[in-house]
């Protein structure tokens, strides 16, 4: 890697190598930004992630139809980079971030289980973790230590930890779910292929689609449309890896009407086509 600083802001722009970038979690940038007006971004061209927070000042974040408050705190947010995303500063006021963007394998099951199309946001308790984990990314990137991607590495994987913790992802094994739950859930994994709908998994569940809602929230699974859509996509992933099926083939597989709407889902999803995303797994 090389890393090169910004003229405008505080931010060191990182070239990730070649091993950094297929196996390991990887830099694109670090520092702190002053955003003094509206800073929109259109999607990135390949998988990445913007982790920040609010250093000082206020503002909002417009990010998939919906606006959070930015301000300083113990909030952290998490962007999904192949999505359009707009910093907006507080009129007459500016907007220091700080924080890193980054890459890495299987970085979208990231973006899927944190759900941040719901919430982008993070609360993290302990902060002082966060600050020391940006200076010692800072410290390795500047430095460049034997061994230092490995570091990096390690650095973003406890990052991401904490927000696992912080959204009580990290679930018990002997936690116990309601048996209708539970059913939908066997239902869905044993045909991620098949177009589910909600009236058939309430009676797989024998409960009403209402009941089964509120059990879903209840345990914190999430919404049933949204393990539908996980399931499925998890299906397409793996058919696409297989170089011998067509795209065509891969959207009848999963039961879509056509490929252009199976396209269209998975880009939705991924940020990505699929054609795309066979040359991402080429590296």
């Amino acid at each position: 890697m090389s890393a090169t600083p910004s003229q405008s802001d505080s931010l060191l722009f990182v070239e990730p190598s070649p091993i950094a970038r297929r196996l390991l979690w990887h830099l694109f940038s670090l520092g702190t930004r002053r955003v003094e007006r509206e800073d929109r971004h259109e999607r990135f061209e390949k998988p990445g992630a913007h982790l920040f927070w609010v250093q000082s000042g206020e503002g909002e974040l417009e990010y998939k139809s919906r606006r959070f408050k930015l301000r300083r705190g113990k909030e952290i947010w998490l962007v999904d980079m192949a999505k359009p995303r707009t910093y907006l500063p507080t009129p007459g006021r500016h907007l220091n971030i700080v924080g890193f963007r980054f890459g890495g394998p299987g970085l979208e099951f990231w973006h899927e289980e944190f759900r941040d199309e719901e919430n982008a946001e993070f609360t993290l308790e302990d902060f002082k973790v966060v600050t020391r984990i940006q200076s010692e990314l800072l410290r390795l990137v500047r430095r460049r230590p034997a061994g230092w991607e490995w570091q990096v590495h390690l650095q973003i994987t406890e990052m991401l930890g904490r927000l696992l913790m912080s959204r009580d992802l990290l679930v018990s094994p002997h936690q116990e779910l309601p048996p209708p739950v539970l059913r939908v859930l066997n239902a869905i994994s044993a045909n991620p292929a098949r177009d589910w709908k909600a009236k058939e998994l309430a009676a797989l569940g024998k409960v009403s689609y209402s009941g089964l809602r509120a059990l879903f929230q209840k345990s914190n699974q999430g919404t049933i449309h949204g393990h539908i859509q996980r399931a499925r996509l998890d299906q397409a992933r793996l058919l696409l890896a297989d170089k011998r099926l067509s795209i065509k083939d891969v959207a009848a597989q999963l039961n879509f009407s056509s490929e252009f709407y199976f396209s269209h889902f998975f880009r939705h999803h991924t940020g990505m086509t699929p054609t795309e995303f066979r040359q991402h797994l080429k590296g």
